[in-house]
């Protein structure tokens, strides 16, 4: 009875807008996903417990830096990037700490996951690296809680302008693509740990786009 009730109000619809930019969280993402988000596709609607995890993600940060600020540390919070970078996105805070500036991505992890933590993900990394290139800040910091134990692990993360160039480098040629029309292969699986299509919100437009030769535009 109040499940359902419930289910009804995370099962909210999202339009799909075309963009011309990235997103700084979805550099490591699958590149057929990303033309396809990009041209507008139509995807399925994210299920009403997944709406709800991600929910809990927000919570956790938003409580994480709560507690920053109370520490006295924060110098600023959710700082956007310009709208004219090719990129996309806020940083979670910059702190001071002994007069040295870092950037901190606040992150969320299962308890399966946070276990066998030793390092940052590969997507995290490359957040992280464009937001330090973006502001001119050497040093940052990724900051991970467990979901199930609240334990944190933090883990630090010097600039490194060679992956900020790379990464300029493949979304320029991706972009290009985007504009011409040309949607790029599906991905080779062979290092996956998981198999990411099953998941995908996109399936459906990625096997459409497969079936049409000219590629998809989302017209």
């Amino acid at each position: 009875m109040l499940k359902e009730k419930i289910d009804r109000f995370y099962r909210k619809q999202e339009k799909n807008r075309r963009r011309d930019y990235f997103y700084a969280s979805e550099v490591t993402d699958c590149k057929r996903k990303i033309y396809l988000k990009m041209k507008g596709a139509d995807k399925e609607d994210l299920d009403p417990q997944t709406r709800r995890k991600f929910e809990r993600g927000d919570m956790i940060h938003q409580r994480l830096v709560s507690a920053l600020y109370s520490a006295g540390v924060v110098t600023a919070s959710e700082v956007r990037m310009p709208d004219q970078s090719m990129f996309h996105g806020r940083a979670d805070a910059i702190v001071s700490i002994n007069n040295e500036n870092y950037i901190v991505e606040i992150k969320s992890a299962s308890p399966y996951s946070f276990k066998n933590l030793s390092e940052p993900k590969e997507s995290w990394k490359k957040q992280l690296q464009i937001y330090l290139n973006h502001f001119g800040i050497d040093k940052g910091i990724i900051l991970v809680e467990c979901k199930g134990t609240q334990k944190l692990k933090e883990f630090s993360i010097e600039k490194d302008e060679g992956v900020l160039e790379e990464l300029q480098e493949e979304f320029e040629k991706l972009l290009d693509m985007i504009k011409k029309d040309v949607i790029p292969k599906k991905p080779d699986k062979g290092d996956w740990k998981f198999d990411k299509c099953r998941y995908c919100l996109y399936k459906e437009a990625c096997e459409e786009s497969s079936n049409n030769l000219t590629g998809f535009t989302g017209e």
